[in-house]
């Protein structure tokens, strides 16, 4: 026999005297466990809360720091934001009909926060309308009123299945 085939028979020999099973000391399953779980999601209702709670601090900031000079005073923004109006209308008017027919589909919890969020959003919308009225010429207030308007949807659309493709979809994103 050569030398390695005596070591590689040492070798087995050590091999099978080692015992076939060994215990842990402490339960380890609960560390990997830890380790291979997913991380815990937040719930969609607090997403939902989040932003329309960005979108109540930034339509104040933009309403209170905004500049609301330069085009201002040209003519052909005179009430501008009746078109804008006008234009969201129909978007709006099939976004809560989806939402009123799925409403009852949703989570209790989830369904009180879009409730609390999109009246924010309507008494904002209702603010931003009374001060155009006194200056229907602000574009900073326009725009402030687009972008409302997107954000409403935007809740809206989070909550309710979107309509089969080629249907009428309320999703408006653009300028007008």
């Amino acid at each position: 026999m050569s030398d390695s085939q005596s070591e590689s028979a040492a070798l087995a020999a050590k091999i099978a005297e080692l015992p076939r099973g060994i215990e842990p000391q402490r339960d380890l399953w609960h560390g990997i466990e830890a380790r291979i779980a997913p991380p815990a999601r937040r719930p969609r209702w607090v997403e939902l809360a989040v932003a329309a709670g960005v979108a109540a601090f930034v339509s104040g900031a933009m309403f209170f720091w905004l500049d609301r000079g330069g085009l201002r005073d040209r003519p052909d923004m005179q009430l501008a934001y009746q078109q804008l109006d006008a234009t969201y209308q129909p978007l709006r008017k099939a976004a809560f009909e989806r939402y009123r027919g799925q409403a009852e589909m949703l989570d209790p919890a989830l369904r009180q926060t879009v409730d609390k969020n999109l009246a924010i959003i309507d008494g904002a919308l209702n603010e931003i309308r009374m001060t155009l009225a006194d200056r229907p010429n602000d574009p900073a207030l326009r725009q402030m009123l687009q972008w409302t308007y997107v954000q409403e949807l935007a809740v809206i659309d989070a909550v309710t299945p979107q309509p089969a493709a080629g249907a009428t979809t309320t999703h408006y994103r653009g300028e007008l």
